[in-house]
């Protein structure tokens, strides 16, 4: 007796493991990168601002502003007297202007940051009735048109005054 082999018919190509390594792998990492691609696109951020230029030279007038400040030898002096009147005293420099801005920024909730416009009073120290401002850890940047005395961290409590240098230095 003589063996006949027997014929098996051929499975197709996607009932074999071997073929989903080589094919379907690659064909999901084409999908994966399409779809990666797809989203990008639809939620593009750009690191750039539109505006960079401008910014880059509002940085580069707020530290001349600084600088200023430094050169005129200024020094702040600021009383907090119950939950609404903020008093500032400048020390240094001639010809102070009749009002200064002061920015207080809280460290985490930017809805409680404050701008302020003290007024000159006839003793010389600026004042302002302003809403309420609460004690505690703000950053603080007092600006008149052509210098800046600014902190990024300091303590303001109606027990202490807060004495800020030219430099952002607090004592």
């Amino acid at each position: 007796m003589s063996a006949t082999p027997i014929d098996v018919p051929p499975r197709p190509p996607w009932r074999e493991p071997l073929f989903w390594l080589v094919w379907g792998i690659p064909a999901l990492t084409i999908v994966a990168g399409l779809v990666t691609w797809w989203i990008a696109a639809q939620r593009a951020d750009s690191n750039v601002a539109e505006d960079w230029y401008k910014r880059g030279m509002t940085i580069n007038r707020s530290l001349e502003r600084e600088s200023r400040a430094q050169a005129l030898g200024l020094k702040a002096e600021l009383d907090l007297a119950g939950e609404h009147d903020l008093r500032l005293r400048l020390e240094g420099g001639t010809g102070l202007p009749p009002a200064v801005t002061v920015l207080l920024t809280h460290p985490v909730r930017a809805e409680q940051d404050r701008l302020l416009t003290l007024d000159r009073q006839p003793d010389g120290t600026y004042r302002a009735v302003s809403p309420r401002v609460a004690a505690g850890t703000w950053g603080v940047s007092i600006e008149a048109q052509d210098w800046k005395i600014a902190t990024r961290r300091a303590t303001l409590s109606s027990d202490r005054t807060l004495r800020i240098a030219a430099d952002g230095r607090v004592d």
